[in-house]
């Protein structure tokens, strides 16, 4: 009888699709479709995860504990395996890179959805016609429309890029429509996603939104294919006595627990091919490696990735091996190569950072310092142990081979596991205050995360 109290309260839950007893005392529960849907709207369980990183980057900004100048805000901006901030140095080339990123072909109406403490809305802002930046933390959006006069910022989510008051801020003083942005940025704010279903809702609308022949820019994104060896990379560096089979355990623990958001560069090529399919529009999708000099992990275990919408034509690239540039030394070949012609396109680049042991390995930093002007770096194998070197109008789609298995982790799904029990514990005591409430777990919450169409 007290069973089916208990699992009558469960099922008048709004978040709940299902309530059955399970093993040895305890209830199951099933999260309805509605509550973890990302459209139209996002579900209440999603929003909460939403609004709890949210809640993270508030407390960042206001504490502003990494504050140098206005322009430069680095809070948060530190180290996984020694807890540190990142050099001064190295967070200004980052920045430089990230701005000369979405600059490339000189928008004039940038949109950034998640501007943040304003690391590139300051040099973004003076620099094209219009510049609209939107953050979920109301400190920082406060904060930057006191030192951005001319930009406009507003409170908003990633995936509120078509929101009427977002519109507002994009149409000009005297007219009667929104400007379409020629450039969207998204620059890391992907790990703080709840599952690669709101982060293809996101980068899709943008893709939308933008106009013809403008480019998304993902910035900074978390590379799931170096998941493992980042995992072991920290665990090695807090404690290098590890035995190799500890070390093993440990840095599996880690890459499971992982609570943001990692995404294979196939993910966003794929993205890319369903819009073009669904709205029959060319796409272009270009994933950049990092160029920094210092040995991180922004530079060993992250990329960029741009999304060009009706790209102009092309020519086709001519691809180079890296094996076959002449003389010894392969970077100043690499150079002249693509100095010589604007189609070249040089691949199967052995990264030094990711495979030390490939006598032909180059740096990041060391090659990305020698290419000429317009050529990027790029990567060349999803893991980033191969790099590419070409300018990106060049790329050959698809970019990357094909990825087997899952192209992204689901932090989501342990987020519900952990909230949906405790706010179902809440509800069962208001409701039964003269039962006792038995454990309770989630049956298939990943199962029930609906993608949903394109808007």
């Amino acid at each position: 009888m007290n069973d089916d109290r208990l699992l009558a309260a469960l099922r008048s839950h709004p978040w709940v699709e299902s309530a059955e007893p399970a093993d040895s005392g305890v209830l199951a529960v099933r999260p309805a479709a509605a509550a973890v849907a990302v459209r139209p709207a996002p579900g209440p369980l999603l929003q909460d995860h939403l609004d709890s990183w949210a809640e993270v980057y508030t407390f960042v900004y206001s504490a502003a504990r990494d504050r140098h100048a206005a322009d430069l805000d680095l809070s948060g901006w530190r180290a996984s395996d020694t807890g540190e901030p990142f050099p001064r140095e190295h967070m200004l080339e980052w920045i430089g890179h990230a701005v000369d990123l979405v600059l490339r072909g000189d928008p004039r109406t940038v949109l950034e959805l998640g501007c943040g403490s304003g690391l590139l809305a300051h040099r973004l802002a003076p620099k094209v016609e219009t510049y609209v930046g939107t953050d979920v933390a109301d400190h920082a959006v406060e904060r930057l429309r006191g030192e951005l006069p001319g930009a406009r910022i507003v409170v908003a989510a990633a995936h509120q890029a078509a929101a009427p008051h977002v519109m507002r801020a994009l149409t000009p003083p005297g007219a009667a429509e929104p400007v379409r942005p020629d450039r969207i940025v998204l620059n890391s704010v992907t790990e703080c996603f709840p599952n690669a279903a709101y982060l293809s809702a996101v980068v899709e609308d943008a893709l939308a939104l933008v106009a013809p022949g403008g480019t998304v820019v993902v910035g900074d994104v978390r590379n799931l294919a170096t998941l493992g060896a980042f995992a072991r990379w920290v665990e090695s560096a807090r404690d290098p006595s590890l035995r190799p089979d500890n070390l093993d355990r440990r840095a599996a623990r880690r890459a499971a627990a992982e609570e943001e958001l990692v995404c294979d560069p196939q993910l966003f090529a794929r993205i890319g091919a369903r819009f073009a399919a669904r709205h029959g529009r060319p796409m272009r999708v270009v994933a950049h490696a990092k160029p920094f000099r210092h040995d991180t992990e922004l530079t060993r275990y992250r990329y960029d990735v741009t999304l060009t919408v009706d790209p102009p034509p092309a020519p086709e690239a001519d691809p180079v091996t890296w094996s076959a540039l002449p003389g010894s030394d392969r970077v100043a070949a690499c150079a002249e190569v693509l100095a010589r012609s604007g189609s070249a396109y040089v691949t199967g680049i052995p990264n030094t950072l990711l495979d030390p042991a490939d006598p032909r390995a180059v740096t990041p930093g060391e090659l990305a310092a020698a290419l000429p002007p317009g050529v990027s770096l790029l990567l060349d194998s999803a893991d980033g142990r191969r790099l590419a070197a070409g300018r990106p109008e060049t790329v050959p789609q698809p970019q990357l081979a094909d990825a087997d298995g899952e192209l992204a982790n689901d932090p989501f799904g342990r987020f519900v596991d952990r909230r949906l029990p405790e706010e179902l514990t809440d509800h069962l005591e208001r409701l039964l205050p003269d039962l006792p409430v038995p454990p309770l777990v989630v049956d298939g919450a990943a199962a029930t995360t609906p993608e949903g169409p394109s808007r």
